[in-house]
């Protein structure tokens, strides 16, 4: 019978470890080595929306809705404009720019053809001035009533009234005889800065907003003309000569009817009450 040979258990696990550590060694690592993990590159971060400009007007803040009539000052100025000085009044890339010399006196423009009892008014304004010496121009956005008498603006409403080297604006609602309900801010007005002046007129109130914020309300019946307006811009010349240049323009003029009611409080002071010296 045929001799059996058993090799031990032992030689065979030598031989076993040898082998793989003959591998290992080829291949430049450590038998008991873990090949290193990857680490994963973090996700590129997502980048922040960009936050919509806020609203620079009264009528979005307050939802008036959609303006009934409107002028952005593109093209060729619009015949409904009346103006004293045609030389010195354009559309200037997209505004209603008048221009003040000097000599020129007084400019002025004013809106004909949509004329409105009660409603609310909005226009974007900045002025500039030039040079260094002379009086500075008064620039003035108001409304003017159409009939029943001008009364040297005895009859205005001014939403907004500064001299061009001035830091504040003055509002103004004026009725006869001679009533002068009136406020001031204080303001930004150098460098070409931009601001919205608004009037929201009501059988019971007048409201006045600068750059979307409601700053007076005024309900005595006595500040309630219940005249029909033209809106109107002007630089109005001082009575010391000489003049310094200047300049007033308007970005866009709108106007809305009262159908909408407003979606904040308009809750705010009463105006103070004077006395308008230059009524006639």
């Amino acid at each position: 019978m045929a001799r059996v040979r058993f090799i031990p258990v032992v030689g065979l696990l030598l031989v076993g470890t040898v082998l793989s550590l003959s591998w290992s060694a080829a291949a430049g690592t450590s038998p008991t080595a873990t090949r290193p993990t990857a680490t994963p590159s973090p996700a590129p971060a997502t980048p922040a929306p960009t936050p919509a400009p806020a609203p620079t007007n009264a009528g979005k803040i307050f939802k008036w809705g959609n303006a009934q009539w409107d002028d952005d000052f593109v093209g060729p100025l619009k015949s409904m404009w009346q103006v004293n000085r045609p030389t010195m009044v354009r559309d200037q890339n997209g505004m209603l720019t008048i221009n003040a010399t000097q000599a020129s006196g007084s400019v002025v423009a004013t809106a004909l053809g949509h004329n409105r009892r009660y409603g609310r008014w909005e226009a974007r304004v900045r002025g500039r001035q030039y040079g260094a010496a002379g009086t500075p121009f008064t620039a003035v956005w108001e409304l003017v009533p159409m009939y029943g008498g001008y009364h040297c603006a005895a009859r205005n409403i001014v939403l907004s009234q500064y001299a061009l080297d001035s830091s504040q604006t003055s509002m103004h609602v004026r009725n006869l005889p001679s009533a002068d309900f009136h406020t001031s801010k204080a303001l930004h007005l150098s460098g070409d800065t931009w601001h919205t002046y608004a009037v929201e007129v009501t059988p019971d109130h007048v409201s006045w907003f600068v750059d979307t914020r409601v700053v007076r309300t005024e309900r005595r019946p006595a500040a309630l003309s219940a005249a029909v307006f033209a809106a109107r811009f002007r630089l109005v010349a001082g009575s010391t000569a000489p003049m310094r240049q200047g300049r007033m323009q308007m970005d866009w003029v709108r106007y809305y009817t009262l159908a909408r009611k407003d979606a904040q409080s308009i809750e705010a002071p009463p105006l103070t009450t004077g006395s308008y010296a230059d009524a006639c």
